[in-house]
């Protein structure tokens, strides 16, 4: 309990929405675009169908090398948290343009960390990596989906879902957003 709740104040401390370390990115890849603004309604009411009161959580990040975080931020892409702060339950997604370059990258990096492909059914998604490490029925201190569609990398982790059907609204709302 207390690696969960360390880890999830740690995620929404360094919670917000921020592209302010960019680079170039294959472009000819991206079909679909990185939302511009961590402030999107279809997303807020996801959550919020999961995690009443959830809302919108801005805070700076401060990506560590070899992150994730720091790989779509360089990226030209953002992370932003939704969720109850106050409660520690929440998550956040990530977006990016994803070059294949980034993709093989992070993918590589996915595996070695446990995660598992996975093909999301009712998706069209080029590729998909799943983690789940629980510590009961009603807690997750892992749960992360990495998904390539489109030419954006979405990661979505949350410490409440527990199953790839509960995660799909908010996966639904989190592609919707690229599609804006």
């Amino acid at each position: 309990m207390k690696v969960l709740a360390a880890l999830f104040a740690s995620a929404l401390l360094l919670s917000g929405c921020s592209s302010e370390e960019t680079s170039s990115s294959d472009e000819s890849t991206v079909t679909s675009t990185v939302p511009a603004s961590c402030e999107i309604e279809g997303v807020i009411s996801a959550f919020n169908e999961q995690v009443e009161g959830s809302a919108y959580v801005p805070t700076e990040w401060q990506p560590s090398e070899g992150t994730d975080l720091k790989a779509a931020l360089s990226a030209g892409g953002i992370a932003c948290s939704y969720g109850i702060q106050v409660a520690e339950v929440g998550g956040t997604i990530l977006w990016a343009p994803s070059s294949d370059d980034l993709w093989a990258e992070r993918s590589q990096d996915w595996i070695e960390f446990g995660q598992t492909e996975i093909d999301l059914e009712g998706f069209e998604e080029d590729a998909a990596f799943i983690k789940q490490e629980g510590t009961s029925a009603d807690e997750m201190h892992v749960w992360t989906i990495n998904l390539l569609i489109d030419g954006v990398w979405i990661q979505v982790g949350a410490t409440f879902l527990q199953t790839v059907d509960e995660a799909n609204p908010i996966l639904e709302a989190a592609i919707a957003a690229t599609k804006a």
